[in-house]
């Protein structure tokens, strides 16, 4: 009976919470859905104002440009053709999207056209010849004229017919600012056919002489650039829309309609069902700009994230239920299972009492001296080897030097773990000692960290005998060095002897080839082996590093003997390099390992086909940046990628390539050095991928465009020629 009243129980409590979860997981879809919605007008909005900001941007560069050269017309000297021609030069590589062209335009009362055709024609413009048009006592003519596009410059038309373009002459004549006509067709687009035509605009710059005390400065005419809409907005927002929304520029005439000028449609049949406007002030005008989108296709905007909340809340539901019944009916079960729990810990326990002393017995036993803490700092053990450190040199407290290792436990304690640094202590009356220092964060399973261990190793003896070795490494380079040297001054001379033609060229040509070949093999061979030696032995000196500074001064010193010869520009690089972070690193061993990593893609080419390289970076997670340099080279096969790290390893592939196989050793040896990581696999399409982690400054990341170096390399494409060795 007792039994029966449970399962009752237990149904109906079962029954209860899969309702109510079933109602909460309905709820929180509807909720989801409206997040959606909203997520959907928010990345509209976004978007909305950065189309905004890019129209705004690009065209004030356009009034910005047009005030450039009527400064420059401006000068104590009348302008004339060259005048204009160096004026206008540097729009050439300005990428000005949809400008037509630029032109200076002078005013003309009927009576002076003659006169101003012969003054203009004076001044370096010998064909001109202007046309009136009839009926109008002020005239506006173009004089010289420079086309961005493939068509012929025209010269000596009237503007004054034209109510669009004379409006905004007159305007900016008036206020002495750039003004912006109403949109209309340009002439020379009148001829195509109509589904061809674009709408375009006019920007005007007033041009006057210097001021004078004899009265007002002198008007001398206007700077004139006609735009083509579509053309503007084509380049200004292709990438920017991402064939997500509908874009629609409108600019209000002075006669109180709003022509759509351009629009950027996305090519998709979806309804669009949002909408947002914005207002684009450009020079004295204000243009209109109609966003319209389809929030589905927005990110965020439509998933089936909702419908998957109501499947996930109804399983949910339905486990609950599961588990009240069976707690409902299994607590005899659950009873048993805690008894055999609670046995379990004990054992447990017992077993990890066993497991401590065992340990304390390890520890004790260790030649390296090992300290442990609490989170107030308080020491919880210190094995035998600090004891006899202690006694040894007199010293009191933690060990031979106290206050090294409390600072080494006092970092560990805030997070943050030390690896293989090196301390000097020189105990009063006795030798100085150099410890090697471990410490970390001791952390509990949830990662709250509950104390610090330190660990210390004399390595007094080993860096005595580093010392030894590397001034031996110093005295056999320099040995080998100096032969080197005499062969190179023989071979110089033998070079001059040939030149002059005391003995038959045929003949000695070939060694003295030899003999500089292997001078030049020698010698990298030794710089690398002292480059190798120095990435393993050289004490780290850690600065924050502008990692795009440096890339932007490895990329000039390896092309600058490309840029000094006469390259062909198809057989330039590309180098193409994103936002580069600031890392906490050696800046020397960083430039080396930047250095051999780019010279290798810059290297290892098919003949005849340039380089490309994309350098870029991501966060890696742990304060550490992940950096990958991928190129499009002869790449490295399968079967040697995992050994490619290994000194004087070379792949058979790149036989034929001047080498050491120390250069990918040298950048493993830097980045184990600094913590981090170096992998080498396939770049899909052709050619290699090389990434590596490196810590980053905290607070920093972001690329200093500041630096003097950084104007080498901008972001975006970059075609520079180099050389490298791998």
């Amino acid at each position: 009976m007792r039994l029966t009243r449970q399962v009752r129980t237990a149904g109906v409590l079962a029954a209860l919470v899969a309702v109510a979860v079933a109602a909460g997981s309905a709820g929180a879809a509807a909720l989801v859905a409206g997040e959606q919605r909203d997520n959907a007008q928010q990345q509209l909005d976004r978007r909305s104002s950065l189309v905004a900001a890019a129209v705004t941007a690009e065209a004030g560069r356009y009034v910005d440009t047009l005030r450039m050269v009527a400064a420059d017309l401006s000068g104590p000297d009348a302008p004339t053709a060259a005048r204009f021609t160096q004026a206008v030069q540097p729009l050439d590589d300005m990428r000005l999207a949809g400008a037509a062209s630029i032109g200076f335009v002078v005013p003309s009362a009927a009576g002076d056209v003659t006169a101003t055709q012969a003054r203009w024609r004076a001044r370096g413009v010998p064909q001109l010849t202007l046309h009136p048009a009839e009926g109008n006592h002020g005239h506006m003519f173009s004089v010289v004229s420079r086309r961005f596009d493939a068509r012929p410059a025209t010269t000596g038309v009237d503007f004054s017919p034209a109510p669009a373009p004379a409006q905004a002459l007159a305007r900016s004549r008036r206020t002495g600012q750039v003004s912006v006509s109403d949109a209309y067709q340009l002439l020379a687009d009148r001829q195509l056919p109509a589904a061809q035509r674009q709408l375009s605009f006019a920007l005007t710059a007033p041009v006057y002489g210097p001021a004078t005390e004899a009265g007002p400065r002198e008007f001398r005419g206007w700077v004139v650039m006609a735009m083509r809409g579509q053309d503007f907005m084509g380049a200004t927002l292709t990438r920017l829309s991402q064939n997500l929304i509908d874009v629609t520029l409108h600019a209000p005439g002075t006669d109180g309609t709003r022509p759509a000028v351009a629009a950027l449609i996305a090519n998709t049949p979806e309804h669009r069902d949002l909408r947002r406007t914005a207002d684009v002030a450009v020079a004295d005008r204000n243009w209109s700009l109609t966003v319209n989108s389809v929030a589905k296709l927005l990110p965020g905007g439509s998933t089936r994230l909702p419908l998957l909340v109501a499947v996930v809340g109804t399983l949910i539901g339905l486990l609950s239920a599961g588990l009240v019944w069976v707690l409902a009916t299994g607590r005899a079960r659950a009873e048993a299972r805690v008894r055999t729990a609670v046995a379990r810990l004990s054992a447990a326990r017992d077993g990890l009492a066993q497991q401590r002393t065992y340990l304390t017995q390890v520890l004790d036993n260790l030649d390296t001296a090992v300290i442990t803490c609490d989170t107030t700092g308080a020491i919880v053990h210190a094995n035998q080897t600090i004891v006899d450190w202690s006694r040894a040199h007199g010293a009191t407290g933690t060990g031979a030097a106290p206050d090294d290792l409390d600072r080494a436990l006092a970092r560990a304690l805030f997070g943050h773990s030390i690896m293989g640094e090196e301390m000097t202590i020189e105990p009063p009356g006795r030798p100085r000692r150099n410890l090697l220092v471990d410490a970390r964060p001791l952390r509990d399973y949830t990662g709250r960290i509950i104390g610090a261990v330190c660990s210390a190793s004399d390595i007094t003896v080993l860096r005595e005998r580093e010392a030894d070795l590397q001034a031996f490494a110093g005295v056999v380079a320099h040995d080998l060095k100096g032969p080197l040297g005499a062969v190179a001054g023989f071979a110089e001379i033998l070079d001059d002897h040939l030149d002059a033609g005391t003995t038959e060229p045929t003949q000695l040509r070939p060694a003295l080839n030899r003999i500089r070949s292997g001078m030049d093999r020698m010698r990298r061979l030794i710089d690398d082996l002292l480059a190798y030696a120095t990435a393993r032995d050289a004490q780290l000196h850690r600065e924050p590093v502008d990692l795009q500074a440096l890339v932007a001064e490895v990329v000039t010193e390896r092309t600058a003997p490309l840029r000094a010869g006469r390259v062909p520009q198809a057989q330039l690089p590309t180098i193409e390099t994103g936002p580069l972070p600031v890392v906490n690193a050696d800046p020397a061993m960083i430039r080396q390992l930047l250095d051999n990593l780019i010279g290798n893609a810059l290297k290892y080419t098919r003949p005849g086909q340039p380089a490309h390289i994309a350098i870029s970076s991501r966060p890696a997670g742990g304060g550490t940046a992940g950096i990958e340099i991928a190129d499009r080279g002869i790449g490295i096969p399968a079967a040697d990628q995992p050994h490619v790290f290994t000194s004087f390893h070379r792949s058979a592939s790149h036989r034929g390539y001047a080498g050491t196989g120390l250069g990918l050793s040298i950048c493993q040896r830097i980045i184990d050095r600094h913590e981090g990581t170096i992998t080498v696999s396939d770049n899909p399409g052709g050619g290699t991928r090389m990434r590596f982690t490196l810590p980053t400054v905290t607070g920093a990341g972001l690329p200093n465009s500041s630096h003097p170096a950084y104007a080498a390399l901008p972001q975006g494409r970059v075609r520079t020629p180099a050389v490298a060795g791998r």
